[in-house]
């Protein structure tokens, strides 16, 4: 068991390997492709103050477990530490850092587009279909945030003195409701 290991232990590393030079830099053909990694993460952590993230971008923890971070967006370079949006269905594609794979560019994963209201949407695509919502496709599901906006002084409800129609205000939820209403499906593929 152990006492047959303990000289090659005490070897690794110290014992010259066929192949190599006692010179500085000196490599062993086979690792020659090995390249050291940076080491990015470091314990204990020590965090700068909570950021501000642009609306839409995902704030949480960077890949080291440690600190508040504005998550990275497609096509923005990202790390080990510096992650992609994963509520955007991005992750980080390392391919163009060979042999190293140590930075990377935030691309979409590959997934399904969104129709709405007969309109093809591409992954992760923003789009605003009414003047009252922005929203985004991810993978198949469109998600939808309010876009407050003034209220149109010309709109007779945006006085507050909606005219009665048979005893019923012209005014009613109804009349927001047709501006919100929003007819889609989600995709099971590309069409």
């Amino acid at each position: 068991g152990f006492k047959m290991l303990f000289p090659y232990l005490i070897c690794y590393g110290l014992c010259p390997i066929e192949g190599t030079t006692n010179e500085p830099g000196g490599k062993h053909p086979e690792s020659s492709e090995a390249q050291p990694r940076t080491e990015l993460c470091h314990w204990p952590c020590q965090c700068p103050p909570v950021p501000t993230c642009s609306p839409g971008v995902s704030l949480l923890k960077d890949g080291c477990g440690c600190c508040k971070a504005c998550a990275k967006q497609a096509g923005e370079v990202c790390n080990e530490v510096d992650i992609c949006d994963p509520h955007k269905g991005l992750y980080c594609d390392y391919s163009q850092d060979e042999p190293r794979y140590e930075t990377g560019v935030c691309a979409y994963l590959v997934a399904v587009g969104c129709e709405l209201n007969g309109i093809y949407y591409l992954n992760g695509q923003n789009f605003q279909p009414n003047p009252l919502y922005k929203c985004l496709c991810i993978s198949g599901a469109i998600g939808c945030t309010p876009i407050f906006t003034p209220k149109l002084a010309a709109s007779p409800c945006s006085s507050g003195m909606g005219r009665k129609k048979n005893g019923q205000t012209v005014c009613g939820p109804g009349q927001n409701k047709q501006l919100q209403s929003v007819n889609y499906r989600l995709m099971s593929g590309v069409p």
